[in-house]
């Protein structure tokens, strides 16, 4: 499923436990810590020029909506302004991202259709 969210809807949010930020429970919780990401400034080049290129991956684990993926295109939202976000709930093809613990409950990866 595809669906349009607003961004700041997704801050309240669940999240998976970060590593380096270890009381977070809501998506706004780590966005600090993802915008000092290396790759981060990177990522915001690639949105201001081509747009968001993946939706973000939103799952129910009971009952309550969790960011499974995405962070940081949250947090690139949230700086560049957009107020919009698009989101599935299938996994993505991010073999890079394997140490996402919500991405390895749902089993092997697939495209975003």
């Amino acid at each position: 499923m595809l669906g349009i969210i607003p961004t700041a809807a997704v801050l309240d949010m669940l999240t998976p436990d970060d590593d380096d930020t270890p009381d977070a429970l809501y998506v706004r919780d780590v966005l600090d810590h993802k915008r000092r990401s290396p790759h981060y400034p990177d990522l915001l080049d690639e949105i201001r020029a081509e747009g968001m290129a993946l939706p973000i991956m939103i799952r129910t684990l009971n009952g309550q909506p969790w960011l499974a993926d995405g962070h940081h295109r949250v947090a690139a939202a949230l700086d560049l302004g957009i107020t919009h976000l698009v989101w599935s709930d299938l996994p993505l093809e991010v073999e890079d991202h394997p140490h996402n613990p919500m991405m390895r409950i749902y089993g092997p990866y697939r495209p975003t259709v």
